[in-house]
């Protein structure tokens, strides 16, 4: 084993190599985002309930450092960079900027297991190339001190149209493009089809991880995702909003973690833990 994949093994669950994610890194672009508006105190319960790893700040994570010192704590992806959305904090709209906001020593410094870069697609073209100067930058990082970087390319832009940004070819393009420009990790979203997903993963090689992305529609398309991903073989699942956002957030990460890590049913999960 090597020091990536040593690191990469301290977000994974132990037994069954797979892992349940939770981010709160949100704030960076959209401020005080409503579910996660005391972050520290949300970290907290997360870590008590055993989630597997999580996304932070660099603010957060010089606030939080106490919370990690247990050996059963969960592991830690470093949030890098920012891709602005506005001028207006809590605004949104299109990337007006994609800057890196700490260098790999900081995540040297407070003992990182993992970092992590956006690919935002569809932008105007000189923010495009700021984007990918930031991934090819921390990953020429990551590679000289084997840190793992987890890279997610994602479909924001204006220029693709509203219809086109959960298309399954456009995510297979983005997803191939940053392991070319040198992901150990991919955070992508799910295509909708697990056959299709299943392809995608082996051909990828990486560990793959399925985003949550904009709160969805009920719990059991949560958990729908979360089923067909693992199934297609990726390691574990990234969700923030659809899970901090709702209101049965301990019951539904405890079904999670029975889906990814022991393969139960969805409907076994739901009954057990009263989700429906």
């Amino acid at each position: 084993m090597g020091i990536k994949e040593l690191r990469l093994s301290r977000i994974l669950n132990p037994e069954s190599g797979k892992s349940v994610i939770i981010p709160i890194d949100h704030g960076l672009v959209m401020g005080n985002v409503s579910g996660l508006q005391n972050p520290v105190q949300t970290l907290e319960k997360l870590i008590n309930i055993g989630i597997d790893g999580t996304l932070i700040s660099p603010g957060i994570a010089k606030i939080t450092t106490d919370l990690f010192t247990s050996k059963d704590a969960p592991g830690r992806i470093l949030t890098m960079d920012v891709p602005l959305p506005s001028t207006i904090p809590g605004g949104s709209g299109g990337t007006i900027g994609h800057k890196l906001i700490v260098d790999i020593q900081f995540a040297i410094r407070y003992a990182f297991d993992v970092v992590k870069v956006l690919l935002p697609w569809g932008e105007k073209e000189n923010i495009q190339m700021e984007s990918i100067e930031v991934v090819e930058k921390v990953a020429n990082e990551c590679d000289k001190w084997n840190i793992p970087l987890m890279v997610e390319p994602v479909l924001w832009g204006n220029s693709i149209p509203k219809e086109k940004k959960n298309d399954p070819e456009l995510i297979e393009h983005a997803s191939r493009m940053a392991l070319e420009f040198g992901a150990d990790i991919l955070k992508i979203p799910y295509t909708g089809d697990e056959t299709e997903f299943k392809e995608l993963v082996n051909i990828l090689k990486v560990p793959i991880f399925v985003l949550g992305g904009p709160k969805m529609d009920n719990i059991e398309n949560v958990l729908k995702v979360t089923k067909e991903s693992i199934e297609a073989g990726a390691k574990g699942i990234v969700f923030g909003r659809n899970v901090w956002q709702n209101p049965n957030m301990e019951s539904l990460i405890m079904g999670l973690k029975e889906i990814v890590h022991k393969n139960s049913n969805i409907e076994e999960v739901i009954k057990k833990y009263n989700l429906a």
